[in-house]
């Protein structure tokens, strides 16, 4: 029997496109994190106006790059911008796993049946079915409940996954994003194209 994984919908940071590709690049210099934080704290590299600022935003960025293989975040430092968003994107999936079933269940049911258009509705369906097997979402509060769909839906819109007027768009994946990530990843961008 699988365990389920606990959802954990406290994705209230935004995509942190430039913050993560920055962290990339310092970690491909440098090869250790433990120096990569150092250089980020003595630079306010992440411009925060406080040092536990800085370490709660680079903390979530490294919990992001962590899930990605050396070469992808290799990649994601090139800085090749559809890369970025979408390597951004496959971390957020993988480390939100409520995001991650979201995207397979719901944006992979949308393109297969033709739909283009993501609804406020679709996220409540999916939400309130999830509730039934995942007990910690029944928990949330109305507030953490009622902001986790924008956030979702703005994170959707800053990796250029979601239109302004919550249309899908389609993703290109580049030959060498495909070369460094395997096919679990890719499957995070439902109907995408291959070039």
């Amino acid at each position: 029997m699988d365990v389920l994984k606990k959802y954990n919908i406290g994705f209230t940071r935004t995509a942190l496109l430039d913050e993560t590709r920055l962290i990339a690049s310092l970690y491909c210099a440098e090869m250790n994190w433990d120096i990569v934080k150092s250089k980020v704290e003595e630079g306010n590299l992440l411009q925060c106006r406080t040092k536990r600022s800085s370490d709660i935003l680079f903390g979530e960025v490294f919990k992001r790059l962590s899930l990605l293989s050396s070469a992808q975040i290799a990649l994601m430092a090139e800085g090749y911008p559809p890369d970025v968003r979408q390597l951004a994107w496959i971390a957020i999936c993988k480390q939100y796993h409520f995001i991650g079933d979201f995207t397979h269940e719901v944006l992979d049911s949308l393109r297969a049946s033709g739909r283009s258009e993501l609804s406020v509705e679709d996220y409540g369906y999916f939400f309130n079915t999830k509730a039934e097997s995942h007990p910690e979402l029944e928990a949330v509060s109305d507030k953490t409940r009622t902001n986790a769909q924008p956030a979702l839906f703005q994170i959707m819109r800053q990796c250029e996954m979601l239109g302004e007027t919550n249309h899908l768009i389609t993703q290109m994946i580049s030959p060498a994003l495909q070369n460094c990530s395997p096919e679990s990843d890719l499957a995070f961008m439902p109907g995408a194209m291959r070039l």
